[in-house]
């Protein structure tokens, strides 16, 4: 009986050991598991990130793009007010009215002119079509060809001026 005992004793140590090795087994699964979920997981978030900032940069590349079409438009109203000027009055004032909605419009997606006339020439903002002689200080924008446009810090079009030698 005393040696059915030791055996017993025996098998239940050599059955306690087996169970605390596959227990540790499992927590070190679980740990691995666990390590690459959490890898999985930020490399997901990052990807969401990336993926929203791409989307903004295009959406943002493609207004743009829509807003620099549309100066062509604003342009030919400009030009058709310079033209109109003292003739019909009623259809002058008419057009204005629509040119300032249309700039509105533009305006409320970041559009703002650049305002060069009088100031000191700067390529990033503009692009020198002819110099004359003034006196003004040389280097001074003196007349605004086509008018500039720029949506935040991005230069959508630079002005094309004439400039004082």
């Amino acid at each position: 009986m005393k040696e059915n005992k030791e055996k017993q004793n025996f098998d239940l140590e050599k059955e306690i050991k087996k169970l605390k090795e596959e227990l540790e087994k499992c927590k070190k699964e679980k740990e691995e598991y666990l390590e690459g979920w959490r890898r999985e997981r930020a490399d997901f978030l990052n990807y969401q990130k990336l993926q929203k900032e791409i989307l903004e940069k295009e959406k943002k590349e493609q207004v743009n793009k829509l807003i620099k079409d549309l100066l062509r438009v604003l342009d030919s109203l400009d030009l058709a007010i310079e033209n109109l000027k003292d003739k019909n009055q009623d259809f002058l004032k008419g057009l204005v009215l629509i040119r300032s909605q249309f700039f509105e419009v533009l305006k409320e997606y970041g559009l703002k002119e650049l305002e060069v006339l009088g100031k000191k020439f700067d390529p990033f903002y503009c692009e020198a079509i002819l110099e004359e002689e003034s006196d003004k200080e040389p280097g001074t924008v003196i007349e605004v060809i086509e008018k500039g446009y720029q949506i935040g810090e991005e230069v959508l079009r630079p002005a094309k001026v004439k400039v004082a030698k």
